[in-house]
This record gives structure tokens, C-alpha cells and sequence, in this order.
């Protein structure tokens, strides 16, 4: 197999990317689980950390063009702020 026919940065990323996701969603449900405190709250930092690295990989995926997003309207922005505000009372 040559080099050309690897994998690239872009698939490799999103790989990660996707992973990190999977973890995100692991972790959040044994912090949710979690009956020993201290149990919580080690699994609680590495779900943030998790988060963090989220984002790092996204930003970088981001910059490259490899992960594009379409920004939300302003009127869909307020419609969910609203919304989160009445299921909050």
C-alpha cells in the first residue's frame, strides 16, 4: 500500500473526533450513575477534559474546512432561549 492510499488528516480526525463524542456520552452517563462521590468527581474531570479535547479537535477540524456548520438564525436563537426559560419555571 502506498502513502497516498492511507488514511488523511481529514478522516483520521473525524475518527477522533467521533470517538470523543462516544466517550462524552459514556462518561455522562456513569457521572449520572455514580453512587460513590469521589467515583462522580474523578469521572466528572475527565468529562470535562473530554469536552475540552472535543473542541480542540472540532476547532482544528473547523480551521481546515473539513467540518463546516451552518450558523443558526437569530430568530431560532431567541425561539430556544425562550423556550428553555419557560421549561425552566
Amino acid at each position: 500500500m502506498t502513502q497516498n492510499q492511507g488514511l488523511g488528516d481529514k478522516e483520521l480526525a473525524t475518527a477522533l473526533l467521533n470517538n470523543h463524542k462516544l466517550s462524552a456520552n459514556s462518561l455522562n452517563n456513569l457521572v449520572l450513575e455514580s453512587v460513590d462521590p469521589n467515583l462522580r468527581q474523578d469521572v466528572t474531570q475527565i468529562l470535562y477534559r473530554t469536552y475540552q479535547h472535543q473542541k480542540m479537535i472540532w476547532d482544528w477540524m473547523s480551521n481546515k474546512g473539513y467540518y463546516q456548520v451552518e450558523a443558526a438564525q437569530q430568530q431560532e436563537i431567541e425561539k430556544a432561549q425562550q423556550q428553555l426559560q419557560q421549561g425552566m419555571q
